[in-house]
């Protein structure tokens, strides 16, 4: 059994707890190992090449995209998997930073990381900061305690209740504008509780300071299969987008170079396998592509 450090800080390893014939994906072939593309090696920016490694900012929390193993140190899941193969591509190693979900659009403006990948979606307004190349569709839901799950079924009933959500997320900002929608109409506010991560909003729901976290349709669904009935996942997802890797906008050779290698992985049949493993293939996409989410 593996659960993250944060977890179990706060109690939450049945929350938290990954299996490998639940969603931790172990259960699975790996896909096999990439074999280096000249052509698009030689669209990596000088200073990657010499180095030969790609500096990535990744999450640690938000399984089953990402987490810690039992060394509380090495981070695996659907991304850092998906970034090592497209890394062989190109043929450098890669090495993940850990960074927070409200930094990683700065880090990689400033240059601190070369890529960044954490379960952002490709929205218009951060595309005007930084380049998205797209890996993954997906959704936002709601999950709730099982004594909840009646009463509430969407963000419209939220009205009066306790939501959580993890800071710099869109589901941060559905929150606050649900909460307008909410006082506009004569009803009561929705309490909005800020997280600095996943841990923190699923203590906050499993104590019952939040009747609700709104988060991401993969991790929802995934802790919901893991709370053994105490959890549930409910309504209907909606706002569907792609996640995306995020890519200094001047890199454009960079941005290119991902694509094209992400490319790769879904034509020799990589990419299908590593969404297998992680039992998220209900989120592949058909192709690779640049800033591919609504304009």
């Amino acid at each position: 059994m593996r659960f993250t450090r944060t977890a179990a800080a706060f109690g939450l390893v049945g929350l938290l707890s990954l299996t490998a014939c639940s969603g931790g994906g172990t259960s699975q072939a790996a896909a096999p190992a990439q074999q280096k593309n000249q052509e698009l090696h030689q669209l990596l920016p000088d200073k990657i090449k010499k180095s030969g490694t790609l500096n990535i900012a990744a999450g640690h929390n938000y399984p089953p995209l990402v987490y810690l193993d039992t060394d509380n140190k090495s981070v695996i899941g659907l991304e850092p998997e998906l970034m090592k193969a497209i890394g062989q591509v190109l043929g450098v190693e890669v090495t993940f930073n850990q960074a927070s979900f409200d930094s990683l659009i700065a880090g990689v403006q400033a240059r601190r990381y070369d890529l960044a990948v954490q379960a952002m979606l490709d929205k218009p307004e951060r595309r005007e900061k930084v380049t998205f190349v797209d890996y993954f569709k997906t959704s936002s839901s709601l999950l709730v305690q099982e004594k909840d799950a009646q009463t509430i079924k969407s963000l419209e009933d939220l009205c009066g209740k306790t939501a959580a959500v993890e800071q710099g997320t869109a589901q941060a900002d559905d929150a606050e504008q649900q909460n307008k929608k909410c006082t506009g109409a004569g009803k009561p506010a929705v309490q909005v509780l800020v997280f600095p991560d996943t841990a923190g909003c699923l203590q906050a729901v499993s104590t019952g300071r939040a009747n609700a976290f709104i988060g991401g349709t993969p991790t929802i669904t995934y802790q919901a299969a893991q709370s053994s009935g105490r959890m549930k996942q409910v309504g209907q997802p909606y706002r569907f987008l792609p996640y995306g890797i995020l890519v200094n906008k001047e890199d454009q050779n960079l941005a290119k170079a991902v694509q094209q290698a992400l490319q790769k992985l879904m034509d020799n049949g990589s990419y299908a396998k590593i969404l297998a493993k992680w039992e998220m293939a209900s989120g592949a996409l058909d192709k690779a592509v640049i800033n591919g989410g609504e304009s």
